[in-house]
């Protein structure tokens, strides 16, 4: 994406509305950081893909919705009315992309790049998951919807997009598991964060978007070792740098005595490590006939992504241990 003033000037507005709602406690600022969030990244979400129109609409009315009922669910909260939380929480959960409200997301990202799924898996779910942190309520049938769709749903998938969609689906049931421990949520969304922004910039330096073209294209060897590396952080198998966001979900869980969710949590893991790996066992064992899409600068990248996964582990464990 060519960044130019215009796209400077939404990007910085972007941020300057996630940065408003996650620093205030007052809901009505919280939504109107979520507004203006909102209407600077439709305009980034514009590229030359033809789905890209019908991408931004549909993001539009999706979010439109999902604000009207939360701003519905505000009103009612200065009346003190029971159902305003259930309303609000909702209208988050629809933002978030959080099933059952999650089939709009899988329809939008196939009409973006794979800058804006990034921002739009991480940066724009910041603000709402803040919103349901400052929430009464539980949210364990969500969260059981969620672990088994981002779970079950995402083994079919040709594409890589809906693997990450279906993958981001699975990590907000983690992160909402813990959102009433702020520093558990915050520091798994910066762990999270790090890794599929890993995994982004491998699949746009090979300019892959579906798992037929892993097979199809020779990668040097390096590369193909990353890409099954971080298959392996984003599942969270130790000593990858994911599994340490997992770990402290799951020791939260346990010592609140949530045995049944955390039992759920582990289950649905192995499916979606069954889809993690075919990714990375496609380009590694399938023999190759074309090299089309291979770029010279891979290695280099490769051998980063392979340095941060492993050393910032040990430092995140380190810090953990000090806290």
């Amino acid at each position: 994406m060519m960044m130019n003033s215009t796209l400077f000037l939404f990007f910085n507005t972007m941020v300057l509305g996630v940065m408003v709602s996650i620093s205030t406690n007052n809901f009505i600022m919280i939504w109107s950081g979520l507004e203006l969030s909102l209407m600077s990244f439709i305009p980034l979400m514009s590229n030359s893909n033809l789905l890209s129109s019908e991408s931004m609409m549909k993001y539009f009315i999706v979010q439109s919705m999902s604000s009207s009922i939360m701003i519905s669910g505000l009103v009612l909260m200065g009346i003190n009315t029971m159902q305003s939380e259930y309303m609000i929480v909702s209208s988050v959960m629809m933002k978030i992309g959080m099933a059952p409200f999650h089939n709009w997301m899988l329809t939008v990202i196939e009409g973006i790049t794979y800058e804006m799924m990034l921002i739009m898996f991480t940066m724009m779910k910041v603000p709402p998951l803040m919103m349901i942190s400052y929430m009464n309520v539980t949210l364990y049938l969500p969260i059981m919807i969620s672990l088994i769709v981002g779970a079950i749903w995402g083994i079919n998938q040709n594409s890589l997009r809906k693997m990450l969609g279906y993958s981001s689906i699975y990590n907000m049931a983690y992160m909402c598991s813990c959102i009433k421990m702020v520093s558990v949520w915050s520091m798994f969304m910066i762990n999270y964060a790090i890794v599929v922004t890993s995994v982004i910039m491998v699949f746009l330096k090979m300019n892959v978007f579906y798992f037929n073209q892993m097979m199809v294209n020779s990668f040097k060897k390096s590369m193909n070792i990353s890409i099954w590396l971080l298959m392996l952080s984003l599942g969270g198998v130790p000593p990858m740098m994911g599994f340490l966001g997992k770990l402290m979900v799951l020791e939260y869980l346990i010592s609140i005595n949530q045995f049944l969710l955390t039992a759920m949590m582990i289950i649905s893991s192995l499916p979606v490590m069954f889809y993690y790996m075919r990714c990375s066992f496609m380009s590694m064992t399938m023999s190759s006939i074309s090299m089309k899409w291979t770029s010279l600068s891979t290695a280099k990248i490769a051998n980063h992504l392979l340095i941060i996964n492993t050393f910032l582990t040990i430092t995140m464990i380190s810090m953990k241990s000090l806290n």
